[in-house]
């Protein structure tokens, strides 16, 4: 009876254990800024996902198809397909390596806490010059057409965090350069991430040009519609010429002398971060920043709807900023 007793809370604690992931699975999401289409079209192919984490293991393509049990050809054709979009091929004659970062759940793992502290120390950054960016949302009058804490959310999501920030970032150079061409004239960051839909991000930005006016949306899905700046009149933000002159010029003084500041002088931390996905090993630190940021903006954002300063959308919104003349 004592034996039995002994047994069956082993026999409990084994089944509940988790299964160990084989090291190629198709449990990867997609994430990219900008927000590519192409990129998430080609990713939503359960077998290009796992051919793009065998490279990141190391594997050719006979151990490819040998293993997922697949024919060799359409493992070739998919790494064909790869390397037409330059999101995987050959460093050298013998090795080839996906062109953006796999982040695995050890290397999650790993970065959480440094994640983590950096995503509450940047909200705090954010929230130290609450009243600034308030004062731009009360000065504009095309900002009125919808309540406070939207304008708040695309001017802070959207406007500092996924766009002020990112041009700010390009133009510094010294921690992410503009973004890697893909495909014949895309350019965009990329990243798959392990079994972990929100660290791969959950914010999707696009903007296009109608009629003299960028159409930005943010939010967690792409638009199905394309509207245009009569649309959106009376409905939603549009900024003419004069208060999109001054909503640029805040965004981009803000971002460049309160905002990036704070990761030049965390640089070395930034760099250690890094050093501790192994993706670092075969892409540049730029790329793996890229993810890192993307994923301190998206916990950035949940830290301010939580603490009810901003209000996201069900899905998304939708708003016009003049083009400059």
């Amino acid at each position: 009876m004592v034996t039995k007793l002994l047994v069956l809370p082993l026999v409990l604690l084994l089944a509940q254990k988790p299964a160990e992931k084989p090291k190629v699975h198709a449990d990867f999401q997609f994430g990219s800024y900008p927000t590519s289409r192409t990129g998430e079209e080609l990713m939503k192919d359960e077998l290009t996902r796992e051919v793009v984490v065998a490279f990141h293991e190391g594997w050719n393509l006979d151990k490819i198809a040998k293993t997922l049990k697949v024919s060799l050809d359409d493992v070739s054709k998919v790494s064909d397909k790869l390397e037409d979009e330059r999101l995987a091929g050959r460093r050298d004659e013998f090795d080839v390596r996906p062109f953006i970062p796999v982040i695995r759940e050890a290397d999650y793992m790993r970065m959480k806490d440094g994640l983590k502290r950096h995503t509450d120390e940047f909200t705090k950054v954010i929230t130290d010059n609450w009243k600034d960016i308030e004062g731009l949302v009360d000065s504009l009058e095309g900002m009125k057409t919808v309540p406070k804490d939207r304008a708040m959310y695309e001017t802070i999501v959207s406007g500092i965090l996924l766009g002020g920030m990112m041009d700010a970032f390009y133009d510094d150079q010294t921690i992410m350069p503009g973004p890697p061409r893909h495909g014949k004239n895309e350019r965009y960051y990329a990243w798959l991430v392990e079994s972990n839909p929100a660290a791969a991000g959950k914010l999707k930005r696009e903007l296009r040009e109608s009629a003299n006016y960028r159409i930005i949306t943010i939010g967690t899905t792409l638009s199905t519609e394309k509207l245009n700046v009569d649309d959106l009149r009376g409905k939603a933000v549009v900024l003419d010429e004069a208060e999109a002159r001054k909503y640029r010029a805040f965004i981009g003084i803000f971002t460049r002398d309160k905002l990036l500041p704070y990761f030049k002088s965390h640089r070395p931390e930034l760099l250690k971060q890094a050093g501790l996905v192994y993706a670092g090993r075969y892409v540049a630190f730029a790329q793996v920043f890229a993810w890192y940021y993307d994923a301190i903006a998206n916990g950035v954002t949940d830290n301010l709807v939580a603490a009810r300063r901003i209000a996201p959308p069900q899905t998304l919104y939708t708003y016009a900023v003049r083009v400059p003349q």
